[in-house]
This record gives structure tokens, sequence and C-alpha cells, in this order.
């Protein structure tokens, strides 16, 4: 198999991989009313089709990307997008809520199994020449994934035929399929087998449960002193999880390096910053568009893209004018334009015209586009080969669960102030501004 066709086909299985994983985030959001009506059931159980995949997509990404540098990338991709397939096929077919919760769980941990392997599979067997575009490329997928997920939810079901919202995968799994089975018969990867630390998957499991719980239940006021419990409580398993791992040699995550690696910490705290202010940046603009300038629905969802816009095209400029040497300086164009976009954000009223919003989400998405695909490869440069599943696992596990707090802060702050929605978004763009910075700022330390 020449190089270029081996580069576009494993770009094909992790883009698909990455595009499927992220649109199934937020795919059935927009659904849930219809589900309740559909299921003759409650919007809390309901709600559990959404926490099921996003707890299984969390807890399963770290051990899977494990696994993927134990037996091989492509080996561990290949049965996530089997097991996608098959759970996104189950899930069209019954008619029972709980059977429901469960193919989404499953549904979660395949698609945890493409997350944890679509970085690794670009850095570690596209070739040096097309590595750059690749994770452009990849970076785009990202992008598209959160944006497109509620779009397509919603014309999908206005065909009065909601099992679409599931089988919509099932031809991009056989893409995928067939392309990494074809992968798998011509390439042989350099494995490295490390033994898998139960008790660390286990005290990581229950962390996270307990943090994302008790982050979804804070916006419900009977139940926030439950929700406040559940994040204490998922704070104090990490630290355990911490001092348990510095010393452990099968560990879960490499603390010990971590720790003498502050560059590849900064780096990772640069994805937690950016999944934060993506969530803020997917969050609030509708509220304002509806709101404050009294658009409809399709106004507005058309005015929001300006975000995915400016990240889709600026991934592939970025991708295809960084040779590999500009990482971090393109991390700190990208950063840099986030700040520019966020103060822009800050300052809009509704006496401005509704397009400077527009605006400012498409210079974030400017940044974004420059600093997504930058921050992925200086993160996988920082890491030993032998290690780049465990480390893209990282990675996205990282960013997951800062888009999950990022919509929690998002979603407290319109709570705390219904009744006035600019001061609601501007302390939201304010927190995430400040994050920005300091993530800047150690940026520019450690260079």
């Amino acid at each position: 198999m020449n190089t270029r066709l081996q580069d576009l086909l494993i770009t094909i299985v992790a883009g698909i991989g990455m595009l499927l994983s992220t649109l199934d985030t937020g795919i059935i959001n927009i659904a849930l009313p219809f589900l309740k009506e559909q299921f003759q059931t409650t919007t809390n159980i309901a709600s559990f089709a959404i926490t099921g995949y996003t707890l299984a997509l969390a807890i399963s990404i770290l051990p899977l990307g494990v696994l993927s540098d134990n037996f091989g990338k492509l080996k561990i991709s290949y049965l996530g997008f089997v097991l996608f397939g098959l759970s996104s096929l189950f899930c069209g077919l019954i008619n029972n809520i709980n059977l429901l919760i469960i193919g989404r769980i499953f549904q979660g941990i395949g698609a945890a199994a493409l997350q944890a392997t679509s970085v690794a599979l670009i850095t570690t067997l596209v070739s040096e020449k097309r590595k750059n575009s690749s994770i452009g490329i990849l970076g785009i997928m990202i992008g598209l994934g959160p944006i497109l997920g509620p779009s397509l939810g919603g014309i999908l079901l206005s065909l009065s035929f909601w099992q679409l919202i599931f089988w919509i995968n099932i031809p991009f799994v056989i893409l995928g399929i067939i392309c990494n089975n074809y992968l798998c018969q011509k390439l042989s990867e350099k494995t490295n087998k490390r033994r898998l630390d139960s008790l660390g998957i286990a005290i990581n499991a229950l962390m996270l449960v307990s943090l994302l719980l008790g982050l979804s239940l804070l916006n419900q006021s009977h139940l926030l002193s439950v929700g406040l419990i559940l994040i204490i409580f998922g704070l104090l398993l990490g630290i355990i999880f911490y001092y348990m791992e510095l010393n452990n040699k099968y560990a879960l995550i490499d603390v010990k390096r971590l720790k003498n690696n502050p560059q590849l910490v900064s780096y990772l705290f640069q994805t937690v910053t950016f999944g934060f202010a993506s969530a803020m940046i997917f969050l609030l603009p509708p509220f304002i568009f509806e709101q404050s300038y009294h658009l409809g629905a399709g106004q507005t969802g058309f005015l929001v893209l300006g975000a995915p816009a400016g990240l889709v095209l600026f991934s592939r400029i970025s991708s295809k004018i960084n040779n590999g040497n500009k990482n971090k300086l393109f991390s700190h164009i990208g950063l840099s334009i986030i700040v520019i976009s966020l103060s822009v954000l800050l300052l809009i009223n509704p006496n401005w015209p509704y397009q400077l919003l527009t605006l400012g989400l498409f210079i974030y998405g400017i940044g974004g586009g420059y600093f997504q695909p930058a921050n992925i490869a200086s993160i996988m440069q920082a890491s030993p080969m032998e290690i780049q599943g465990s480390t893209g696992a990282l990675q996205r596990m990282l960013q997951n669960v800062a888009i999950s707090i990022g919509s929690t802060i998002g979603a407290t702050c319109l709570n705390l102030w219904s009744n006035d929605l600019l001061l609601a978004t501007r302390i939201g763009w304010g927190i995430t501004l400040i994050l920005v910075i300091i993530s800047l700022k150690n940026l520019i330390q450690h260079n």
C-alpha cells in the first residue's frame, strides 16, 4: 500500500470516528421531549439516555487508550466502530426507555474507543508530510460534531422518523469498518504491553461518575445539596487517585511523568480551557439572539454557526501552513485571538447590531482553528510514541469533562441571573476570558 493511500485511509478512519462520537453527544439532546412522549416516561428518566452515554464515554476512554497501546490502535478503533454501529442499530429498533439507556451506554463505550484512538492513529501511522494536515481535519471533525448534533437531530425528527437519529450513524460506521479492516490487513503496529491498572480504573470511574452526576444536579434546586456532596466526594477521590497513581508502575495516568513534564501539563490545561470555552460558546449565544434580539429559532440556528464556520475554515488553513514546527506559535496566536473574541462578546449589548455577536463567534472560531490542531500536536509530540493511545485518550477525556463543567457553569449563570440575561452572559464570558488569559500566560512561560 502506498503512503498516500495509507494516510488517506487513516485520516478517514480517525475523522469518522471523532465525528460520530462527538455528534452523538448532542444529537439526542433536542429529542428529549419527543422521547419522553414516545416512551411514556419522565424527563428525568429520558435524560439518562444522555447521561449514560456521557458517563460511559468518560469512564471507558482511558482504559481503552491503554488497550490501544497494548493491542494496536486499529484493533481498538475497529472494535469501537462495531460496538458503536450495533448499539446505534439497537437504539433505533427498541421501544423501551430502559433498553434505550442500555443501548446508549454501549454506544458511549464504542465512542470512547473511537475517541481514544483517533489522534494516536494519526500521530503514529500518518507520514510526517501529511500529519499536520490530518490533525487539522481531525480538529474540524471535533468542531463539527457538537454543533451538527442538535441541528441534525432537529431535521431528522421533523421527518417523523425518530429512529434516524441513531440510524444516520450506520453508513458512516460501515465506511469506517471497511477502511479500518483493510488497514488491519495491510499494516503492522508497534505495541507496548502494559498491565491494566484495575484499581485506578475503578477509582477514576467513581470519581468521574460523582463529578459528572454532581454537575448535572446543580441546576435542580431541590437536588443542589446532593450535587454539591457528589462533587466534593469526586474531588476527594481525585486527590486519592493522584497520590495512588504517583508511585504506581502501571498507572492509568502516568502522574509521575506529568509531574516531571510541566510543559505537557500546560498543554493539557490549555485543552481543558478550550473545552470550557467551547461549551460557553455553544450555550450562551442562542439565549442572547432569542431573548435580547427577539430572533426566531431558525435565524438563531443560522447565526450561531459563526464559531464552527471559523473553526472549520481556519483549522484547514492553519494545518496547511504549519509544517509541524509552529505548534507553539499557532497555539499562542489561537489563544490570543480567542481573548480578542471573548473581549468583544463581553462588551456586546442589545443596542448593538446582532451581526456583531456572530462576528465575535466567528473570531472565536478563527482562534480555535489555529489553536486546536496545534494543541493536539503539541500534546502528542510531548508524549513518548509507545503511549500515544493513552495520551490521546487523556486529552479527549479532559476536554469532555471540561465541556461538561463549562455547560454547567454557563447554565448556572443563566439560572442565577434569569432576570438579567446580559449580566448572566457577561459573567460567563468573564470567567472564560480569565481562564484563557491564564492559559496564554502559561504558554508564554513555557516557550
